[in-house]
């Protein structure tokens, strides 16, 4: 469905330089990092603040024209596609620091702003905020708080709604409220703050975010450890978790996610099964802590265990890790990679990359597997040609057997990416009754459905 969206009211708004229709502009935000297919809005804006952007919505209100807040694009669930055209709310002016609260470990940001670049900021001041997604040089602060996203360090400091202080967001209609308060706790009332946090845009824009942030660590330390085994590797996390350590990350690679790494960053690292470890603490536990870390390895028949504690040694170990997607990207030019983003029990995590390689072998896929294994994160690759319509319906009957096994054992079909278009049909089969709880929650925000539409429920 196309909309007429009237241009010379945006432009009375934002100015004509911030509203388009231009054919390459619909196009650059008609497709996010996923598959799903490309769907093109009627118009783009650039706001710059709170109040245009609720003139934006008022306007759309009232001539029933959806909207789609658009952060960086870097989605993996279709989350910022338009599915029925309208206007793209695109967030790229609202990027600055509001404020930095030093004494409260607090500060207030636009939703625009980079995770890196927000980091490097606060670190000039020993502070930073930890949940380091994998596309952290690209995603913003206000795509993590519409996906709830997390990342490398979750299993120690948690998600992104663990750090989310406070909210001002518009509604459907235009009107502007604050959520949550700069108070570390409270039990006033009903949690709104934090059920607009992982809503996707289905409810709201978010135009100012107020995050509780934490101290730099002392020292850091980064082990690497590769297996012969891929049970090794998994036992491992699992006796990491279980025997009380306190990593603030615990990533695993496949061996063919080594290699395509290897290959497109230039490493050395061995074709095996890999654990990326990171401790934070004062350098005596974190020195206690890889020590205790490496019996571990020792115990379950690693090859090999490296460790640092300088910086620049440290990047270098985790190259591997935060490269994994590109890397896989890279080495398959032309292709599409059909991502997952499954999260089950601790106990059932090792287990699933069997069933992932077993799969790929059945299917006649190439099948990539690594994640946060420590706290049973992950993350797939199923590489697929579009234009070839068996090898595409295979990597999708993959990514579904997948999602199912994941929820059989206890799991989620969603552990930091969101739902989006891509697992819409999911939702139930996970939830069941409760997500006609979710959409009377959608009515009550958004009366005549003009936020993200399509996204989350399978409409």
């Amino acid at each position: 469905m196309r909309y007429n969206v009237d241009l010379e009211a945006l432009a009375s708004i934002v100015g004509a330089s911030n509203v388009s229709a231009r054919p390459v502009d619909l196009e650059a935000h008609s497709i996010d990092e996923s598959c799903v297919e490309p769907s093109l809005p009627d118009a783009i804006v650039w706001p710059a603040n709170t109040q245009e952007i609720a003139a934006i919505l008022r306007y759309a209100y009232e001539n029933e024209i959806p909207v789609v807040p658009w952060s960086g694009g870097s989605s993996l669930e279709g989350n910022p596609v338009p599915v029925c055209g309208g206007i793209i709310l695109a967030m790229y002016r609202l990027k600055e620091i509001i404020n930095v609260n030093e004494d409260d470990l607090q500060v207030t940001v636009q939703p625009g702003i980079v995770y890196d670049a927000l980091n490097a900021h606060l670190r000039r001041l020993g502070l930073f905020f930890p949940p380091a997604p994998g596309s952290s040089d690209v995603a913003t602060i206000g795509g993590m708080v519409a996906n709830n996203a997390s990342g490398m360090r979750a299993v120690k400091y948690g998600v992104t709604r663990d750090y989310v202080q406070s909210l001002v967001v518009v509604l459907a209609d235009g009107s502007v409220v604050r959520l949550g308060s700069d108070a570390k706790k409270t039990t006033s009332g009903y949690d709104l703050k934090s059920l607009f946090v992982g809503s996707e845009g289905t409810l709201g824009v978010t135009t100012e975010i107020t995050l509780r942030l934490v101290g730099m660590p002392e020292a850091v330390g980064v082990v690497v450890a590769s297996f012969d085994e891929l049970e090794g590797a998994t036992g491992s996390v699992h006796e990491t978790i279980r025997y009380g350590l306190n990593p603030s990350a615990i990533e695993i690679l496949d061996a063919e996610t080594v290699r395509v790494t290897n290959e497109q960053q230039g490493l050395r690292l061995a074709i095996r099964p890999t654990l990326f470890v990171e401790f934070h603490g004062t350098e005596a536990s974190v020195e206690e802590q890889i020590g205790y870390l490496r019996e571990i390895c020792e115990d379950n028949g690693c090859a090999s265990f490296d460790q640092s504690l300088s910086e620049e040694e440290r990047e270098e170990l985790w190259k591997a890790r935060k490269e994994a997607h590109d890397s896989i990207k890279f080495s398959n030019p032309g292709k599409v990679m059909v991502s997952g983003d499954v999260c089950v029990p601790i106990s059932q995590f090792g287990a699933m990359f069997p069933f992932v390689h077993d799969l790929a072998r059945r299917l006649n896929l190439k099948i990539y597997a690594f994640g946060h294994a420590g706290d049973g994160n992950m993350h797939t690759e199923t590489i697929a040609d579009r234009a070839d319509a068996d090898e595409f319906a295979r990597a999708h009957q993959a990514t579904d057997a997948i999602v199912r096994h994941a929820l059989e054992v206890g799991g989620t079909v969603a552990g930091e990416h969101g739902i989006g278009r891509a697992k819409r049909q999911y939702l139930e089969v996970e939830h069941g009754p409760s997500v006609a709880l979710m959409r009377r929650i959608k009515q009550i925000f958004d009366p005549r459905g003009i936020l993200n539409p399509g996204k989350i429920f399978d409409d």
